[in-house]
């Protein structure tokens, strides 16, 4: 990254002095103040000293998760404020920046007064994290989206790629977020130079195209296998592999065809090394690939790549599950008229027209917005993915919708499938892995 300014790093120094510290950080931080008390003193030899803006950054980063102060100083260090966003959510995201497994790119479009620049990216050998800025010369309150693609040489990428976008406030003209490519098939490297195609919903005509390369070494995956059965209150699965990437962590799993239930979610999974530290699901982006009814499937959860654990334990817990008879909803469109609904399915629905369904649920978690149903099959045997939805929240209950995507009118009966519900095993289970 580039020195600071002597004017910016005083901004930045009077800005830390300002955050007020609470018991949960009063240790990074003082450690920190007390560095950065000391540069100020010397401020007229810190130039040419080790002190850069990811200094400043890296040393409060294990703060950021902890204090929104701290989150918002560092913020407004020009090129960080994603970052600041990912660590709140990725605990991962400290390591990468802390070992210095960020690439800068700093290429940018300018089309119509617009510009956007890729500041930089992550690469790992299962995706890639693509840090921008967007700068308008018009309020961006207004925009509720935008559409990207990656190209890797001449070809689209071989990968997902996903993006989101968060309403902004009145005049906001600037803005940093991330876009995504994972698979979980790998990435070929090979081919280093990519291109990435960006614009705004309300502006689809004024695309952007900004070709970059990745410079850096590719840091390969760390694979162990487990092959190892877990139970929990009678219902079975298997851990069969660790994959640990930089970017993420991914547990390969699979689940016993011949359970009594429906294992729809696996809520709480954790990985703690021999000290007892701990990480989690992760929380933001992709969070696993493929369905729990597949062969196998993948979840992921916070990397610890950079650590070098002598063991870890794998931790599960809050497994949300429902009795396979009670899993399914069975409708007629034509008529409008629930044909079978379980009585432990304690939810209130009622057809729409359109194929929309609507219903009202009782069991949520709080602050925990989801919808109950993926898809429905018809009689044929064909699926109807859920297309969209809306939830509006009251104090006792949430009322959903749900709208899904129809390629020809559904063939009655139609079976709504079960893919969340607020229904838990009660036990838990474990298995710690030895490390080399």
């Amino acid at each position: 990254m580039n020195k600071p300014s002597n004017k910016q790093l005083e901004q930045y120094l009077d800005l830390l002095d300002e955050i007020p510290t609470s018991d949960a950080t009063h240790l990074a931080t003082n450690s920190a103040q007390k560095k950065l008390q000391s540069y100020k003193r010397k401020k007229k030899i810190v130039i040419n000293a080790f002190i850069s803006v990811a200094l400043l950054f890296l040393v409060l980063c294990g703060s950021v998760r902890y204090s929104p102060h701290v989150a918002n100083a560092i913020a407004q260090i020009p090129g960080m404020k994603p970052f600041v966003d990912m660590i709140a959510l990725d605990k991962g995201m400290v390591d990468i920046l802390q070992n210095n497994y960020f690439e800068e790119i700093n290429a940018s479009q300018t089309i119509n007064g617009n510009t956007l620049t890729v500041t930089g990216v992550i690469a790992d050998e299962y995706g890639l994290l693509i840090s921008y800025k967007y700068e308008s010369k018009d309020d961006l309150s207004n925009i509720t989206g935008i559409k990207a693609d990656l190209k890797q040489g001449n070809e689209l990428i071989q990968a997902g790629v996903g993006y989101s976008w968060s309403a902004l406030a009145e005049n906001t003209f600037t803005t940093e977020n991330t876009i995504y490519a994972v698979t979980v098939d790998g990435i070929d490297y090979t081919v280093r130079d990519f291109e990435l195609t960006f614009s705004l919903h309300e502006h689809p005509d004024a695309v952007f195209i900004i070709p970059f390369s990745i410079q850096n070494d590719i840091k390969p995956s760390k694979h162990t296998a487990i092959n190892e059965q877990l139970e929990i209150d009678g219902q079975k699965f298997t851990v069969h592999e660790l994959t640990v990437s930089p970017i993420r962590a991914q547990l390969t799993m699979s689940i016993d065809p011949s359970n009594t239930m429906k294992i729809l979610n696996f809520g709480d999974i954790r990985l703690l090394d021999e000290t007892g530290e701990v990480w989690g699901r992760i929380k933001n982006g992709i969070v696993g690939f493929g369905a729990l009814e597949d062969e196998t499937f993948g979840l992921m959860l916070e990397s610890n790549y950079f650590r070098t654990p002598k063991s870890l334990t794998i931790e599960f817990s809050e497994v949300e599950a429902i009795h396979k008879d009670d899993a399914y909803i069975e409708v007629d469109w034509h008529n409008e008229q629930i044909l079978y609904q379980p009585n432990n399915l304690a939810i209130d629905m009622a057809l729409q027209d359109n194929y929309e369904i609507t219903y009202k649920l009782t069991n949520y978690k709080e602050n925990e917005f989801k919808t109950v149903f993926n898809n429905m099959i018809d009689a044929d045997g064909t699926v109807y993915h859920s297309n969209g939805s809306w939830i509006s929240s009251y104090e006792d209950y949430h009322q959903i919708g749900q709208t899904f995507e129809i390629t020809k009118p559904p063939v009655n009966p139609v079976t709504l499938e079960v893919a969340r519900y607020e229904n838990y095993l009660q036990g838990s289970a474990s298995l710690t892995i030895p490390l080399n």
